[in-house]
């Protein structure tokens, strides 16, 4: 049995019912002003986590502006052995004091990225939360391949390059989550 376009039509005018909603609008209005208000949050958010962001990039500028400039300390002469090893010293310490900032600046862009890492809803985050947990494996051990020998320039450089690639990725984990909302 087949029927037509008319037949349906004037079916389905005769099954119309109407009814009283008085609080329908009231419920729309106050999900529309929560769903606002939410998205006013999110902006926020996002700025608040910009803002870090920036100050964690700055952070890191200076430190690394502040490892090649150097004020040499007047004072009286030294033997020029004593001043070899015054100058390694110095410079050991003077790393040691911007890797020093340079973790922590780190750290406060790890703290603004954690709650986003440990919700790891999609595969691209957990990939985000496994690449951090790797790089900061290998960091801890190149960090205890150091306290054997302090003095080991390539590995204070393959420490900086695990840094580096931590801040690539805590950056672009940030930017995701920005880009998401």
């Amino acid at each position: 049995m087949s029927y037509d376009d008319e037949e349906i039509s004037r079916a389905a005018r005769g099954l119309r019912r109407e009814w009283e909603s008085p609080h329908l609008w009231p419920r729309i209005h106050a999900a529309l002003a929560a769903e606002a208000a939410g998205a006013e949050r999110r902006r926020a958010s996002v700025r608040v986590r910009s803002w870090l962001t920036l100050a964690a990039a700055a952070a890191v500028l200076v430190l690394g502006v502040s490892v090649f400039v150097r004020v040499p300390a007047p004072g009286p002469p030294i033997p020029a052995e004593a001043e070899r090893r015054l100058l390694t010293e110095r410079a050991l310490q003077d790393v040691e004091r911007a890797e020093g900032d340079y973790v922590r600046s780190l750290d406060a862009l790890s703290r603004v990225a954690e709650s986003k890492v440990e919700e790891a809803d999609s595969p691209l985050m957990m990939s985000y939360r496994e690449k951090l947990l790797l790089l900061d494996s290998a960091i801890a051990e190149c960090r205890t391949r150091i306290e054997r020998n302090r003095f080991n320039a390539r590995l204070r450089q393959e420490l900086l390059s695990l840094y580096r690639e931590k801040q690539r990725t805590l950056q672009q984990l940030m930017k995701e989550d920005t880009d998401a909302l």
